[in-house]
């Protein structure tokens, strides 16, 4: 533990996006000493995204296992554990080790759980929170040291916003955690009378249902995540991953055949029917190629399918 003077020693839990953020703050800051790192294995769902240069400073675990997580903490003795995203529930008897701090986006004692910024885009919310807060041995339980508010303006995407917060650990996260182990903070309680959920989202999750009304297609395409949890349809068997798309068109239909081309655009767009007018579609991806919708959907006799 800390002695006098000396810098404030981290174990840091970074899986997913805000890992390198968080890592990138902690290190530039003289009053901390990152001391390991908890990373995932290569997995689908769970990434690491920390450099090779800033990894190779310090002590690595490449597991989730809780036993081998809990005598990594317990040989390091941090001061503070950071919790960066991580894929499971902390014991007790692992979280009496040190001071364990998380970093949830969602409004605590709301939006507990996983996926919270899709739901938020999916959802037409106009702000998310980062929730900064204790660990307790429950999910996104424990008192919260502060919290802080991303807005989401109509036309941002799941990436934008996760650079958003991203900007706000890079500058802050160090900050926080020391003004915290000074007991600077007032905590407030995160009661679980108020609770709510979100639950985990899957790949297959994001497929557009062009019966849906265009507005609610459009916001499943700009909260999936890029190309791991992408918005997806099909045509004649082919998987087409939509990655940008807009509702501006102000044209009019009375028949209407959800999923139907409609119009191929000189810019390479194409506009497609959904159940209350056209979703025009900017960029997709097909087998892994990003390109122009126009480049593949190239016929207004071709129908996007759900299926």
């Amino acid at each position: 533990m800390r002695k006098n003077n000396s810098k404030i020693s981290i174990v840091l839990f970074a899986y997913g996006f805000m890992g390198n953020s968080t890592f990138q703050n902690l290190i530039k800051d003289n009053n901390f000493s990152i001391e390991g790192l908890i990373l995932p294995k290569k997995n689908t769902l769970y990434f690491e995204n920390i450099k090779n240069k800033f990894k190779k400073r310090t002590k690595t675990l490449y597991s989730d296992n809780k036993k081998k997580v809990h005598n990594f903490i317990k040989k390091i003795n941090p001061d503070a554990v950071i919790i960066s995203t991580f894929n499971k529930v902390l014991d007790n008897h692992t979280i009496k080790l040190s001071k364990f701090i998380n970093i949830h986006h969602g409004k605590l004692p709301k939006q507990k759980g996983r996926a919270s910024i899709n739901w938020a885009i999916i959802m037409g919310r106009n702000k998310i929170f980062i929730t900064i807060h204790e660990v307790a041995p429950k999910l996104d339980s424990g008192k919260i040291i502060i919290q802080k508010k991303i807005s989401i303006n109509k036309n941002e995407n799941y990436k934008m916003i996760q650079n958003k917060v991203n900007f706000f650990l890079r500058n802050n996260i160090g900050k926080i955690i020391k003004k915290y182990l000074g007991n600077k903070y007032k905590l407030k309680e995160n009661n679980s009378k108020n609770e709510t959920w979100n639950c985990s989202r899957n790949p297959e999750d994001s497929m557009i249902n062009f019966f849906e009304k265009r507005k609610k297609v459009y916001n499943i395409i700009r909260g999936s995540n890029g190309l791991n949890f992408e918005a997806f349809c099909f045509l004649k068997e082919k998987k087409i991953s939509i990655l940008e798309a807009n509702i501006k068109s102000k044209r009019k239909y009375e028949g209407i055949i959800p999923g139907r081309v409609v119009k191929l655009n000189l810019d390479g767009s194409i506009d497609c029917l959904c159940a209350d007018g056209v979703l025009t579609i900017t960029k997709i991806s097909y087998n892994k190629k990003i390109m122009k919708p126009k480049k593949l959907i190239n016929s207004t006799r071709y129908t996007l399918l759900n299926d």
